[in-house]
């Protein structure tokens, strides 16, 4: 099958419908998407160009050509990458901490944007990065990427509904009193020109579930679930409610135990746009982590 084709055909429930309508409403394309198919005649039925206010009979067969010439400016580099799932849709992979997900500045190197470019264009492949999720650099775990434009918008629409599952794991200092609870506080960024976030009333929303999954004799070991994907979100919630993540300089201290932030993310859950099938994807913790959890059992 050719991967940068999406293909249609309409039911009995789409007589008469117009073509732009079956275009968002069951291909689950963007109106800006839209005007780019047409605007570069990569929409047909039945084999011919078309034009969106065309009315749709049963039995049409739309294709769309997702072939769009782009270029990719992020320097190729030879850089491991851990892939857990691809298709001709996503690439996930499993990014350790100390890789930053994209470049700070043009022409940078050294973060999973170069490594992923690179594997690309290994197989010829040449196509913007677009990661649909973020972690930052001393965070560990999945990363989804999309390969196309309908990829990408087809899952950051589930984010913007709240329909994606992100879930994570995090050790962290004091013992968490309650089994579980629901953090919703906004967070806010006072300063541009520093990268903390604090929790102010003039912020974003935020929401933040936790469970308590083991608890240690000064540490304890959180599942998180977030339903809102603010910057340094689980970072700040859990420093404001008193219980910072080990090894987290920005929003906790140093620790003893891992020279990072012990954050990881271990679950993604998500609607593939193209077969309308739930994907699920589970990573194990990272060694460090797991290190750090064997001390703290006996601290």
């Amino acid at each position: 099958m050719n991967n940068t084709q999406l293909t249609y055909t309409a039911s009995i429930l789409d007589q008469d419908t117009f073509l732009r309508d079956v275009l968002s409403t069951k291909l689950l394309l963007s109106h800006s998407l839209i005007i780019r198919l047409k605007q570069e005649n990569k929409i047909k039925v039945n084999g011919y160009k078309a034009h969106t206010n065309y009315r749709i009979s049963a039995g049409d067969i739309i294709t769309i050509d997702m072939d769009f010439t782009e270029e990719n400016n992020i320097i190729p580099e030879s850089i491991p990458l851990d892939i857990v799932y691809e298709d001709m849709d996503f690439l996930v992979v499993n990014k350790p901490a100390g890789l930053s997900t994209h470049p700070s500045r043009p022409g940078g190197t050294g973060t999973l944007a170069n490594a992923v470019t690179y594997y690309w264009q290994s197989s010829g492949r040449n196509t913007l990065f677009r990661p649909i999720n973020r972690l930052d650099k001393d965070t560990s775990g999945l990363i989804l990427i999309g390969k196309s434009q309908f990829a990408h918008q087809g899952v950051f629409n589930q984010i913007k509904g709240r329909s994606i599952e992100r879930r994570y794991v995090a050790l962290v200092e004091g013992a968490v009193s309650k089994d579980g609870d629901c953090i919703n506080q906004p967070i806010a960024r006072p300063d541009d020109k520093i990268r903390r976030r604090i929790v102010h009333s003039d912020g974003q929303p935020a929401v933040t579930h936790y469970k308590v999954l083991e608890k240690y004799p000064e540490h304890t070991l959180l599942a998180l679930k977030l339903e809102t994907g603010r910057t340094h979100q689980i970072r700040v919630h859990l420093s404001f409610i008193g219980h910072p993540i080990c090894g987290d300089l920005l929003y906790g201290c140093a620790s003893p135990f891992i020279n990072r932030q012990a954050l990881h993310a271990n679950r993604l859950r998500f609607i593939h746009p193209r077969s309308r099938k739930e994907v699920i994807l589970d990573v194990p913790l990272a060694s460090d982590i797991q290190a750090a959890i064997k001390v703290c059992s006996f601290s």
